[in-house]
């Protein structure tokens, strides 16, 4: 760990008074675990359930207040592990009420399990007590539960990842479907998202079908459809022939019409859903004015800006781009022991929806933009620590460090990116 990071926890410690009361809570589907400490590592009160609903949460406020009263207490630092999206109601319902709420990682609630007890043996009620100790340490992370229109934007970007998830399942099930009936129709229609595939699909799916309708039929078909619609009559003559040389089954029932139907409808859901996804996430930036400044960088669209800015949340609460990077999991990381000298990788330990699409954005910038260009020809110039030329992928996470750099600078200094020009480029 370095300096700073020392200091950063020290200075966590220090802010922990002797009036603080620290609350661990293990965090489940059904009910949450607590455990109550005090600076000095006193337990003070342990709840094996509360549950998640109206009186659990009463509860739970009524434990805090009267351990606060009991003991001459006056500040409230929470300390829990974020389990998939359960923690969401009782962190905002703490926030709600004026108490400050931190994060515990998952693999510091493991090594520092297994220090304190000398033993991997868990419990909800001995890890309720555990991340009250790591808070009571000040070794929580430094993430501050965003609301308004920054977590609007988180939601809609993870729901559209999902979705996109959908989307892909969806399209390589219709793929499937017709390697089975008519797999001669990938080499006219290579994508699954192509209108006019889906207006074929519509009306003639098997290759029996085509063979009963003309030419001009299935031109005016694929022309309407189609933005292409000079390419129409070429598609409809491939289209007839390869119909006549299909191997796909012959033997077609109403269930194998029902399962292209089917695979078609979900296709469709999906793509028109992600659209209207889209739509909205740039209704949101609308609201946001730092989306003025990330997408002045050449290269950064609005939805790589949408999600980068969901994702990070408000960058004021960040003191340098460094833990921006962390924040993101592209911290480098070595593992190096005696004369053994191990090969430099990114710790992955971040947002992993922000590491994502700052590659993404990395991948654009250093085509469009003359900055990043030349930055990445200056690494191509550089070799690692074997002697050897950097691999692409290493080139690119370094150009995500440094675009990292870049927009903290904007964000702070609230202006635009000027590009370098060409000549100086060169």
């Amino acid at each position: 760990m370095s300096k700073s990071d020392y200091n950063r926890q020290a200075a966590r410690r220090q802010k922990i008074r002797n009036t603080t009361l620290i609350v661990g809570v293990d965090i489940g589907n059904a009910f949450n675990a607590l455990g109550f400490m005090n600076k000095e590592g006193n337990v003070l009160f342990k709840c094996a359930k509360l549950h998640n609903n109206r009186e659990g949460f009463e509860k739970f406020l009524d434990m805090i207040e009267g351990l606060k009263k009991k003991h001459r207490l006056r500040d409230v630092l929470i300390g829990m592990e974020p389990t998939g999206h359960y923690w969401r109601k009782l962190a905002y319902f703490a926030k709600e009420h004026g108490y400050e709420v931190r994060f515990v990682r998952t693999t510091a609630l493991k090594h520092h399990r297994e220090l304190d007890e000398s033993s991997s043996a868990k419990s909800d009620q001995r890890d309720a007590l555990t991340i009250a100790n790591i808070t009571r340490e000040g070794k929580y992370i430094d993430t501050v539960i965003e609301d308004g229109v920054l977590r609007q934007l988180r939601t809609l970007s993870k729901a559209r990842e999902r979705l996109l998830r959908y989307s892909v399942s969806a399209k390589n099930s219709l793929h499937a479907a017709l390697d089975d009936y008519f797999p001669e129709l990938h080499e006219i229609f290579w994508s699954m998202g192509s209108r006019s595939l889906w207006a074929i699909l519509d009306q003639c799916p098997f290759p029996q079908d085509v063979m009963l309708m003309e030419v001009a039929t299935l031109q005016d078909l694929i022309a309407r459809s189609s933005r292409k619609k000079k390419e129409s009559l070429q598609k409809a003559k491939a289209l007839r022939k390869t119909a006549q040389e299909s191997i796909g089954l012959k033997q077609i029932g109403s269930a194998d019409r029902y399962r292209i139907q089917m695979c078609l409808e979900e296709v469709k859901r999906t793509v028109l859903s992600l659209k209207n996804v889209d739509k909205q996430l740039k209704s949101l930036l609308k609201e946001t004015p730092a989306a003025t400044y990330l997408m002045s960088i050449p290269g950064i669209g609005p939805l790589s800006a949408a999600v980068f800015l969901g994702e990070l949340g408000d960058s004021a609460h960040f003191h340098n781009a460094r833990q921006i990077v962390k924040y993101a999991g592209y911290d480098p990381q070595e593992s190096d022991s005696g004369s053994r000298i191990g090969r430099r990788f990114i710790s992955k330990k971040g947002r992993w929806l922000l590491r994502k699409y700052l590659f993404f954005m990395s991948m654009r910038v250093v085509v469009l933009s003359n900055y990043f260009q030349e930055y990445y020809q200056r690494k191509l110039e550089t070799k690692n620590r074997f002697g050897q030329q950097p691999r692409r992928k290493e080139m690119l996470c370094a150009v995500a460090i440094k675009l990292i750099k870049v927009i903290f600078a904007l964000l702070r200094d609230k202006r635009e990116f000027e590009d370098l020009a060409p000549a100086a480029a060169a």
